[in-house]
């Protein structure tokens, strides 16, 4: 096989920063970009500059036009994306296929490749801007190749045109050449970023100016001669000073607890750069075990209060509570749960350290939640593990009372409503479901005089009631919704997917393949009736005896009611929610996605 590409029509699909700019060298160098897909005014923007008189087309018409085509999507796009264009049957027996994602190989493109078409995988290892400066800035650049070795050639030669050069990886690789590019440079970003706003805490007026001499000497420094170079009071095993750096942070955190993450930072790094110190020698071991000494168990700045390794202090009582509560003059968030806690759960608590200086998480079994034939006394308790999972996130207090506690009198006389939107989608699966919930919320809210409540996306239902009972009742709280956390396949994280078996949890994968394929219907422009159509085809396609549907609809998300209903002159949105529920097996699923149409918007 020819060890050049030729010069062939190339199609751009995702238009961004990196895509526009590949495809303007690739013209530079002879080749015919026949067309490029973006849906927001900014790629379209950015193609009339980097591509002039490229047509703008949907997604299907480049890939079936383009004998070379550039998927530049994100990473979390691109499988599903792949896969989706493979059943439309857009590739074609030798197309090269070329994606630019950091974190994938070729095994990404395997639907392409069951289709004829030849797979490669170029990285470029630079940060994009999305201007023409980045044309003159890929003179050497090396990208990440990774292909079958037959055409390997042919991915190395594309790199040379782009005037990059190919450093060869193979597909095990990938994940951790990414991850050693994402640590290195994006943490970089976020280091100097942490630093700068330090700096600008105790009065310096010009940050940037103040460190790009010394960034810039340890930066050239540590990649000319590693941790040879390395100084600093870690290096000279100076203990007393890093306990000084802890006091100051702590001091800041105090009056701005937006910096809440530097001192968790500084923490992690400085024992990360206790142990390379003292790997290559350059303190001994007693002066390593002083800095670990003053390093761990830490004193949270943000909490004012040792962090102990058997984890966060958990009360019972409503008592307890009000007197731990009362204690502190700080921002609360809460996280309110039913305990069994997974990683969606822990990701809730991580935004709420973002947001607030102390976070309470809430565990408690809700009876008021359960109606007719949910098992009550089924559902997981692993209260220790909770416990000690919530420890490793430094959340400050776990409330953890008995049923007898919020509920003395038995169930209550007075409890809060759902109305309409209580009634529709999960409500009618669940009646009564909403009015538990609701209750609850409440009475924690009040409890835990929290200023922000964190709420996953998932529970998109549950999210929007809340969302309108703090409104109704003027609760002094603001809520904070979290994007749903998916496992690696892109199942939603869910207690309950622990009572599927095997063959129902790959069977669950339907709803959120619906889902997405619905969002990217939006993204491509479709009308309302093709976000349904899209997502039905993908449900069309489940295992009818595992996954039984109880509903897919397009909804107003802060309603809850179908956009048709709400809107009968069949006029498109600028955003809405696709919910999907079903019972796989016997556990009942819910999964939904944000979709948007930008052209929709711009055109208001």
């Amino acid at each position: 096989m020819n060890s050049r590409p030729g010069r062939l029509g190339v199609g751009i699909v995702g238009a961004g920063r990196v895509g526009a700019v590949l495809a303007s060298a690739l013209r530079a160098t002879g080749h015919a970009v026949v067309g490029a897909s973006g849906a927001s005014e900014e790629t379209r923007e950015r193609i009339e500059v980097l591509l002039p008189n490229v047509p703008v087309l949907d997604v299907r018409d480049v890939v079936e036009r383009s004998e070379l085509v550039l998927l530049t999507v994100p990473d979390d796009v691109l499988g599903d994306l792949v896969a989706g264009l493979a059943r439309l049957g857009a590739f074609q027996p030798g197309q090269l296929v070329v994606h630019t994602a950091g974190r994938y190989g070729v095994d990404v493109l395997a639907p392409a490749r069951a289709r004829g078409a030849i797979p490669l995988a170029i990285h470029p290892a630079m940060t994009f801007t999305g201007t023409s400066v980045d044309l003159s800035r890929m003179d050497g650049l090396p990208f990440a190749v990774t292909a079958d070795p037959p055409v390997l050639p042919i991915a190395q030669a594309l790199v040379v045109e782009l005037g990059g050069e190919p450093i060869v990886l193979p597909e095990e690789a990938r994940p951790l050449y990414h991850a050693a590019l994402a640590h290195g440079a994006n943490h970089l970003v976020t280091l100097t970023s942490q630093a700068m706003r330090v700096l600008t805490a105790a009065g310096v007026s010009d940050a940037g100016t103040l460190l790009t001499p010394l960034l810039s000497a340890a930066l050239d420094g540590a990649l000319r001669g590693g941790e040879v170079t390395l100084t600093g009071p870690v290096a000279r095993g100076d203990s007393g000073t890093v306990a000084e750096h802890l006091t100051a942070l702590a001091g800041i955190v105090a009056a701005d607890p937006a910096l809440v993450d530097v001192p968790e930072t500084y923490v992690a790094l400085a024992r990360a750069t206790v142990q390379r110190a003292l790997a290559g020698r350059r303190i001994s071991e007693p002066a390593a075990t002083r800095l670990l000494d003053v390093l761990d168990p830490v004193t949270d700045p943000a909490t004012d209060h040792e962090v102990e390794s058997g984890g966060p202090e958990v009360v019972r009582t409503v008592a307890q509570l009000r007197q731990r509560r009362e204690s502190w003059n700080e921002p609360v968030a809460v996280v309110m749960t039913m305990g069994a806690l997974h990683e969606g759960h822990l990701e809730l608590v991580r935004v709420a350290r973002t947001l607030a200086p102390r976070v309470i998480v809430t565990i408690f079994v809700n009876p008021l939640q359960f109606g007719a034939g949910e098992d009550l006394a089924a559902y997981p308790r692993t209260l220790d593990a909770d416990v000690e999972a919530l420890g490793r996130e430094g959340v400050d207090l776990v409330f953890a009372p008995p049923e007898s506690e919020m509920y003395p009198d038995g169930a209550p006389q007075v409890t809060m409503t759902a109305g309409h939107m209580g009634e529709v989608l999960e409500g009618a699966d669940r009646p009564g479901h909403f009015d538990g919930m609701l209750t609850v919320v409440a009475k924690l809210l009040h409890l835990t005089r929290a200023d922000i409540a964190m709420f996953g996306q998932k529970d998109a239902q549950q999210l929007a009631l809340v969302r309108r009972m703090v409104s109704d009742q003027n609760i002094p709280v603001r809520i904070e919704a979290v994007p749903i956390v998916r496992e690696p396949d892109g199942l939603a994280m869910s207690s309950r997917n622990a009572y599927l078996d095997e063959a129902e949890r790959t069977a669950a994968l339907v709803l959120s393949q619906a889902v997405a394929a619905g969002a990217q219907a939006a993204a491509d422009g479709g009308t309302v009736d093709d976000v349904l159509a899209a997502a039905q085809r993908i449900l069309d396609e489940r295992d009818r005896d595992l996954v039984r549907p109880s509903y897919l609809e397009l909804v107003d998300e802060h309603t809850m009611t179908a956009w048709g209903e709400r809107h009968p002159g069949g006029r498109s949105p600028s955003r809405a929610l696709l919910v999907v529920a079903a019972r796989v097996g016997a556990t009942r699923l819910i999964d939904n996605a944000v979709v948007s149409w930008p052209l929709q918007e711009e055109a208001r």
